[in-house]
């Protein structure tokens, strides 16, 4: 896939895959809300989609909790969405992203790094109304001169998910630990962050059974 050809040499391409973090214990919902229907889909499965819709691939699924329900909701989809098991996954979200960042990595030294994807977009499982529009713009501004990621602004040095990653950053994610995610690495990447607001709908996470109300489609 290739993105900001405004911005990239001849010949340049800019592989960006996706990493979901499904592998979470959902305790606060009581029950797998991973699988969970949005709109008459199963949660993981529509943030797959978006992901796909976005030309993103492949699409690592980091599983935990409930794995086989999870990957059982992504049946029939393209080869490019592939589960990966965190065994650790009650240890904390370091440890999934650590599995995501790792099959990347590993694909990428595979297969001559296409495959594995110059950048690596981090989405949550539990994050199901964010738009394919916002991630590829997330791809652009990684891509912009001096910039090594780009993610959605949540407040004053507060960026957090959907971000994308360069591979220049995936060293610190796999040296993270505990309940630390991808905020952690934005934050140490300082000013070669590119942050943008999004729509507070897009960003709503799925935490508790209220917070399925039906909002507006999109």
């Amino acid at each position: 896939m290739a993105y900001g050809a405004g911005n990239r040499g001849p010949g340049e391409e800019r592989a960006v895959a996706a990493v979901v973090l499904a592998a979470g214990m959902a305790t606060r919902m009581g029950v797998l809300k991973q699988v969970l229907p949005v709109d008459g889909e199963p949660m993981v499965r529509r943030v797959v989609r978006t992901c796909l819709e976005a030309d993103l691939a492949p699409v690592w699924v980091v599983t935990g909790y409930g794995a086989h329900a999870v990957a059982a909701a992504l049946a029939g989809m393209p080869a490019t969405v592939r589960c990966v098991y965190n065994p650790r996954f009650a240890s904390g979200q370091a440890e999934s992203l650590r599995a995501g960042v790792r099959a990347a990595a590993e694909a990428a030294a595979a297969g001559g790094g296409e495959e594995g994807g110059a950048a690596l977009a981090v989405l949550l499982a539990d994050q199901p109304f964010v738009r394919p529009e916002t991630l590829r713009r997330l791809v652009e501004l990684a891509f912009e001169p001096g910039a090594l990621a780009a993610a959605a602004f949540y407040g004053p040095g507060l960026p957090g998910p959907p971000c994308v990653l360069r591979r220049d950053l995936w060293s610190q994610v796999l040296a993270l630990s505990g309940d630390r995610g991808a905020r952690a690495v934005l934050l140490a990447a300082g000013d070669r962050v590119r942050v943008i607001g999004v729509d507070p709908a897009e960003l709503r996470d799925i935490d508790q059974p209220d917070d399925l109300r039906p909002l507006e489609p999109r």
